[in-house]
């Protein structure tokens, strides 16, 4: 069996799957301060989802800040924008 697909190597903990339309580039707002890489806390920036991540049984989105930081958010900590 392939271990890769589309050039990433594939972990049976974590499942990529393709963003549904409405949630893909959606932005959303943080429901609490979050730490970054670098120690910072975000909490009044409005970042873009790029996908949508499963593991170990949590939903994860993969977003984009204004900076072009990107960090995994638990769906607990976002909410999303109407449209």
């Amino acid at each position: 069996m392939n271990n890769r697909e589309f050039g990433r190597v594939r972990s049976p903990w974590i499942v990529m799957r393709p963003c549904h339309l409405s949630i893909s580039g959606r932005t959303c707002r943080l429901l609490a301060p979050v730490r970054d890489r670098e120690g910072g806390t975000r909490f009044s920036e409005r970042p873009t989802v790029l996908c949508e991540i499963f593991n170990l049984g949590r939903r994860m989105y993969l977003a984009r800040f204004e900076d072009g930081t990107t960090m995994y958010l638990f769906e607990h900590e976002v909410e999303f924008d109407a449209d």
